[in-house]
């Protein structure tokens, strides 16, 4: 199947076409659909891609603002090479022709993590065909070969028709389950997926997963003309020469004039051959050009059809997202619900030690003990009362704060950053800040004394399954801050932003959105990765750190820290395991020096 690679320049994405044809523009008909920027200048169907006997050639389709190639204004029909850079208009989108082949004949070996739950063993495993079981034969053996739960190959992992990777089941005796649901047919794998091998057997959790595409080098044909022919005879004549008698040379000169009477023979057919494919190759470009202007016409006709369609789609999309909205803003509301009901409780044990402490205090003076314990016994009821009032001062501040809300509208922008540093792999929280994927974190989350910079990393966003590939842009380990960047990142982002640092006062509620506990606890049987919020105030602001004082918190590394309104104020860096829900953070205004100066001007920053 012919192939084809474009790089759009301005946002680095790629595009790949597979077949023959393909068509350019801003009509959800064509091939590769173009929105976003400078797409005014673009028709709805602006260019077309055509794969012929010459291999692959651009061509305008008599677009308002034309189609340029390398700067000039196309005219007719043009070849493409590797390098090329295509022009939607002279102000519209810039593609660079990255790869052109005539055949892809692309191998797709996958490598795969997987993680014993019960005993804590990584395993990992390369190929277009992994095999699970007891057997010496497979790549993965999580059990002895004594084990009869396990059959000697019991599942493998390999490459499906749509070119992911999926599961099957190899004719085991006790089954293969994903996600405890019985695998009969092949099943897609996806990062969190549980694999287990036999009810009751052993399960895998899928921790890695990545491919390796590669793309042979196309094969220069041979070609045996007459320059050859001649000079195998000749070769032929001298060896004969040297070796055999002057009748055995002068068998071989009959020989070769044989075959060369052969060889001019079968070049007269060859030629009348392809004279006869190149009459049928007209005949069809014709047809299919009118084929073309028929169809053409169909697709006009049918145009208020596809506009109903499309507004259709529009609308399922639309019912779609609100549901899922409701769906953040439900667990929005139980979480804190959650965390004021423990904090009620926490407050109505503190009354009571309160209660408890000042009746040893009155039985105390009625005793008339030495004066040094009566002085102990009030210094206690005030430091319990003290404890008291706070507790009720933070519950009043998260009662009156819409957290709920605003977990609904950010925590979209919050994901679960992955590393692997070798075999070992570390969790902690991201948030994004730009439309093209900048994120946010920690410098201890992709970065340790022994490692300056991890192997992969992986951000999966809340309410997704699917993880994307980032990569290091700039760290800190002074201020313990790192700049991240999503590739092909397209969702949402965070905007209100504390980057002057004047937006954190001491005594006002605040909460963290993040994934304590990393990614078991985020996943919560299921593919998909679910945010948690924790509430408290602010319990002391200063030019360098933040004190968050919440009702728990768990360790959330590079979490977003929210004010009552909504604005991130600070990144969460950690807290204090003898003083649970005693957290430090790092001002948002430390990021700035850090940022790019690109990204500096485009978010309004000096």
């Amino acid at each position: 199947m012919p192939y084809l690679k474009l790089i759009e320049l301005g946002t680095h994405s790629a595009t790949e076409v597979h077949g023959d044809v393909a068509r350019v523009g801003r009509s959800p008909e064509c091939t590769v659909v173009l929105a976003g920027a400078h797409v005014d200048v673009v028709s709805a169907l602006h260019a077309e891609l055509r794969h012929g006997s010459t291999g692959w050639e651009l061509k305008d389709l008599g677009s308002r603002n034309g189609t340029f190639l390398n700067g000039q204004r196309l005219a007719g029909e043009a070849r493409l090479k590797a390098g090329d850079v295509i022009g939607l208009g002279e102000t519209g989108p810039r593609f660079s022709v990255a790869a052109v082949a005539d055949v892809l004949e692309a191998t797709r070996a996958y490598g795969v993590t997987l993680l014993a739950a019960a005993t804590g063993r990584h395993y990992e495993a390369r190929g277009v065909r992994i095999r699970l079981g007891r057997g010496r034969e497979c790549e993965v053996r999580p059990v002895d070969s004594s084990d009869t739960i396990v059959s000697r190959v019991h599942a493998e992992l390999t490459v499906g028709s749509t070119g992911g990777l999926v599961v099957r089941d190899a004719g085991s005796t006790n089954g293969t389950f994903v996600n405890d649901e019985p695998v009969t047919d092949d099943v897609p794998i996806r990062l969190g997926d549980r694999i287990m091998l036999g009810k009751g057997g052993p399960v895998l959790i899928v921790e890695g997963l990545g491919t390796a595409p590669q793309l042979p080098a196309a094969r220069r044909r041979s070609y045996v003309g007459p320059k050859t022919l001649r000079a195998l005879i000749s070769d032929a004549i001298a060896q004969a020469k040297r070796r055999l008698l002057a009748w055995v040379a002068l068998a071989v000169l009959v020989l070769g004039a044989g075959l060369y009477g052969a060889y001019r023979l079968v070049s007269g057919e060859v030629r009348e051959t392809e004279r006869e494919r190149r009459t049928g190759r007209d005949s069809t470009r014709l047809e299919t050009e009118r084929l073309r202007q028929e169809l053409g016409a169909a697709r006009a006709a049918a145009a208020p059809a596809a506009l109903v369609e499309s507004l259709r789609a529009r609308l399922r999309m639309a019912e779609a997202s609100t549901a899922d909205l409701r769906a953040a803003l439900a667990r929005a509301q139980t979480a804190l619900s959650s965390q004021l009901e423990a904090g009620e409780q926490r407050r109505l044990a503190a009354q009571a030690e309160v209660q408890r402490l000042r009746d040893e205090l009155a039985a105390a003076e009625r005793r008339a003990p030495s004066p040094a314990t009566i002085d102990s016994l009030r210094r206690a009821v005030t430091a319990a009362e003290q404890q008291t009032q706070n507790l009720e001062g933070k519950l009043r501040a998260i009662r009156a704060s819409d957290f709920a809300t605003i977990a609904q509208q950010s925590q979209g922008a919050v994901g679960l950053v992955t590393v692997s540093f070798g075999h070992d792999y570390y969790s902690g929280t991201g948030f994004v800040i730009t439309a093209d994927g900048y994120l946010l974190t920690n410098w201890h989350v992709v970065a340790d004394s022994q490692h300056a910079r991890p192997d992969t990393i992986w951000v999966t966003m809340a309410d997704q399954a699917a993880a994307r590939l980032a990569d290091v842009i700039v760290t800190s380990q002074e201020r313990d801050i790192a700049v991240l960047r999503v590739r092909g990142y397209q969702g949402p982002y965070l905007t209100d932003l504390d980057w002057t640092g004047t937006r954190a006062r001491q005594g006002e509620p605040a909460a963290l959105i993040g994934y304590p506990a990393g990614s078991g606890f985020a996943h919560l049987r299921s593919a998909v990765v679910r945010t948690s919020m924790t509430a408290g105030i602010i319990s002391r602001a200063t030019e360098d750190v933040i004190q968050f004082d919440g009702m728990t918190i768990g360790g959330s590394s590079g979490s977003p820290l929210f004010n009552a309104n909504g604005a991130v104020i600070a990144i969460h860096r950690a807290g204090l395991p003898q003083a649970p829900g005693f957290a430090l953070s790092v001002p948002i205004k430390h990021v700035v020096p850090l940022l790019p100066t690109e990204l500096k001007q485009r978010l309004g920053l000096r």
